[in-house]
């Protein structure tokens, strides 16, 4: 989707090495079994220059990788749109990259990918993905595009496949937290409808795990309509 033209344009590397090309920011609570896969998806990246911070938003931490990429913040139960926000905050990279903890990235060139669509002029990336079914069903494939006029209908990005240009969040603001179930789809309005150009990966990136404590889960379904009706 063309838009207005970028502030500043996107570098992969600073000049001196020393800020990181994406911040990769996994917000955690209580999925140990699940965190553990998500962060080595994130490790196996090739060809890709980033930082990791996981925001653990409740419960011990089981031990983390040592890996000097990595660091760790505490969101003490705020929430998991706060602990998103702290996240960015802390980020230092000129883009952020986004994975849930119950979700992997498959393909090892998901922030290659991203990070040279960037630099050729996107502000903003969305990959395909597969969803994955705890009873072990086939996975099913999840492909579809995202426009401004789309995104006024339905969400039909995945937030474990996005990256964009940290600059977008000082000309947007920040998640909105009345939002908890779809501050995503929010944010992703706010990009669009700004006029940042937007650029689909055409290959599933993601592998996004379906689970009964998804927040997406039948267990939440009236808490989703209020917001839903909030967002509108």
């Amino acid at each position: 989707m063309r838009g207005q033209a970028r502030m500043k344009p996107f570098r992969l590397r600073s000049r001196k090495g020393s800020v990181p090309t994406f911040s990769v920011i996994i917000p955690t609570c209580n999925r140990p079994h699940f965190l553990a896969e998500a962060i080595a998806s994130v490790l196996a990246q090739q060809d890709a220059d980033f930082e990791l911070l996981i925001v653990n938003d409740g419960g011990a931490l089981a031990s983390l990788p040592q890996d000097g990429r990595m660091r760790h913040l505490e969101n003490a139960r705020r929430g998991a749109v706060a602990a998103r926000s702290l996240g960015v905050a802390a980020a230092r990279g000129k883009a952020i990259a986004w994975l849930d903890d119950d979700d992997q990235w498959i393909d090892r060139h998901h922030l290659a990918m991203a990070a040279a669509a960037l630099a050729g002029g996107a502000d903003f990336t969305f990959g395909d993905g597969v969803m994955r079914y705890e009873d072990g069903s086939a996975d099913r494939s999840f492909a579809r595009d995202a426009t401004s006029a789309s995104l006024a209908q339905d969400n039909t990005i995945l937030i474990s496949a996005v990256t964009y240009t940290r600059a977008l969040h000082q000309r947007l603001g920040p998640f909105d937290a009345a939002l908890p179930y779809y501050w995503d789809w929010d944010w992703y309005l706010r990009v669009a409808r700004s006029g940042a150009p937007l650029q689909r990966i055409a290959k599933p990136v993601v592998a996004i795990r379906v689970h009964t404590a998804n927040l997406s889960g039948e267990a939440q379904k009236q808490a989703r309509q209020d917001n839903l009706s909030a967002l509108s």
